[in-house]
């Protein structure tokens, strides 16, 4: 496999000297290190430096300030001669252009074989670590190659095409850009689940984002007939299935961990009918990645993906919580930095797969609530633990929480047991108010509130029910308490 050619060198330098005019183009393509020889790669970076100073290149210019160098190269030439041969080529725009595409092919064949044989030496000197240690590893190198091979496009022009953009989506308008999830609030004011974006639910231990999450994952894979994967820190497949089939099939998870379903003629029909109507065709994976660190996580993506989905196919994914999970922290490597990482490469692999990423993370103390009362709950970004590192790469960040007590008495039990409240959202669905959607509501004391706009659920034995949002409650309330409407008999107050 040929992984040089200093013909094509040539071609590029000769193609530069004959039409300055192209080094913007060629610059898209080539740097220094796409040059294996060293003669050639200290004319090209001298070319640069003339042409970037908007001086004028010719061939004893060029060669002047090469000579004033004072660099010596491996084989002895005369600079100017060598310059001057390349001056004397004839060769055409396109051709520059072409030679430039593959310089840059031959320094990425340089770069994989560098790469094969640094996994090479790796495995080689990896002694007694792990296996799953050892894939990561070799894949988090390999990838890190990979990924560095697409040219960044130049800037564009935002109103070259916009006009041609927004009527070539009216030609063929959709309900929606993102998978259509089973809770239509939050699909008409965020949009569904959009692909390559990272999602972040926050909340207190025992809040219910487990079954959030989990429930938000199956249902919207159902959906929308694709795959999905759990990724999760605590909790093993059996615990999940367990979880599962008692969301199915309404039963209390003790009596299908212990057995005792059997013992009950109820609880066996409620089992054997619900569990007999599970699509076969569905296809939710699970995996314990508690004892994985970052790099071994996304391989095992990564893997799922090649095998179970296929590159360029639709998929969910959910990692359920971000903490360390075997990330080494030191004096030079602190906890929080550990985590910004893990955060940064989750957001990546939502990107490289294609795939919403749905992932939760912990409150801080500050947003507890142990007395489940009002004035005990923090619900602003301040609560979050490492809240800039988790806005910063999410598209969708938000807290999930219980309801208090007087939240419960004051929206009322028609409006669930839990809230989700967006603290950003970089996405918009047909039914969203403006960016932070803000809403004016209505207080008992006759006086009114500016407050986010939330999603009421009901969570009950792992099951989740979207029960409207902060505008459903509004609008009950005012049906409730109309003045105009309401009859002088019923007695209610108004709030």
């Amino acid at each position: 496999m040929e992984i040089y050619s200093l013909n094509v060198e040539k071609h590029v330098l000769s193609g530069l000297i004959k039409h300055p005019n192209l080094f913007a183009d060629v610059e898209k393509f080539v740097s220094e290190k796409d040059f294996y020889n060293d003669v050639h790669r200290t004319i090209f970076c001298v070319i640069r430096s003339i042409l970037l100073n908007g001086s004028k290149l010719d061939k004893v210019l060029l060669a002047e300030k090469i000579k004033n160098l004072g660099v010596s190269f491996k084989d002895e030439i005369d600079i100017y001669s060598y310059v001057d041969n390349l001056g004397f080529s004839q060769i055409q725009p396109k051709a520059v252009m072409e030679a430039s595409k593959e310089l840059l092919k031959l320094r990425i064949r340089r770069e994989i074989q560098e790469t094969c044989q640094q996994v090479k030496n790796f495995v080689e000197k990896s002694g007694s670590k792990d296996i799953d240690e050892i894939i990561g590893e070799c894949d988090s190198l390999y990838n890190s190659k990979i990924n560095g091979y697409s040219i960044q496009d130049e800037p564009v022009n935002i109103f070259e095409n916009l006009t041609d953009i927004i009527e070539e989506r009216g030609n063929e308008p959709e309900e929606d850009v993102g998978f259509y999830t089973p809770n239509e609030e939050f699909n008409k004011l965020y949009g569904g689940l959009r692909p390559g974006n990272l999602y972040a639910v926050v909340a207190r231990p025992g809040q219910g984002k487990t079954t959030w999450i989990n429930n938000l994952l199956m249902k919207t894979g159902e959906l929308n007939d694709i795959p999905v994967l759990m990724l999760d820190t605590e909790m093993a497949t059996l615990d999940i299935q367990f979880r599962t089939a008692s969301s199915i099939t309404d039963v209390p998870m003790w009596y299908l961990e212990t057995g005792n379903w059997r013992k009950n003629q109820e609880l066996t029909s409620k089992v054997r009918s619900n569990l007999k109507n599970v699509k076969s065709t569905l296809q939710c994976h699970h995996a314990f990645v508690g004892n994985k660190n970052i790099d071994q996580i996304c391989s095992l993506v990564r893997r799922w993906h090649l095998s179970a989905v296929g590159r360029g196919n639709p998929c969910i994914i959910s990692y359920d919580y971000v903490k360390l999970t075997g990330e080494k922290v030191g004096q030079n490597w602190a906890e929080h930095q550990a985590i910004g990482d893990k955060i940064d490469k989750l957001k990546k692999l939502a990107e490289e797969v294609g795939a919403p990423l749905i992932t939760a993370m912990q409150l801080n103390r500050s947003g507890e609530n142990h007395n489940r009362r009002g004035a005990d709950v923090t619900d602003d970004s301040s609560a979050i633990s490492l809240s800039d590192r988790l806005q910063w790469f999410c598209s969708f960040v938000a807290i999930f929480r219980r309801k208090t007590v007087d939240e419960m008495a004051s929206d009322g039990e028609d409006f669930g047991t839990h809230k989700l409240i967006p603290l950003k959202t970089r996405f918009q669905g047909k039914n969203a108010v403006g960016h932070h959607d803000l809403v004016r509501r209505p207080m008992e004391d006759g006086s009114f509130r500016w407050m986010n706009n939330f999603l009421n659920f009901s969570v009950e034995n792992f099951n989740v029910e979207e029960r409207g949002s902060l505008h459903s409650i509004i609008e009950a309330q005012s049906e409730r308490f109309n003045p105009e409407e309401r009859n002088p008999e019923d007695g209610e107050e108004l709030l």
